[in-house]
């Protein structure tokens, strides 16, 4: 998992393997929920972009407490 410095509010995810991918999910949903109580105006959106690649985001339109999955692939 590796983070974008320039947007603390998203989180890139590359799995090696089917057996990473929850366990690396779950941490940056982790990570972006602790952050979101700080603002408590943003929920949490879970991309996928490839069968590796994904990001995990506080997003606006997600209302706060929630989680949406989309696939953009």
């Amino acid at each position: 998992m590796y983070t974008n410095a320039s947007h603390e509010d998203l989180l890139h995810v590359r799995v090696k393997d089917r057996r990473q991918l929850e366990d690396q999910l779950d941490k940056a949903v982790n990570i972006l929920a602790g952050r979101a109580q700080h603002c408590g105006c943003k929920g949490i959106l879970v991309a996928r972009h490839s069968a590796r690649d994904f990001t995990v985001q506080l997003h606006p339109d997600i209302p706060y407490g929630t989680i949406q999955e989309r696939q953009d692939w």
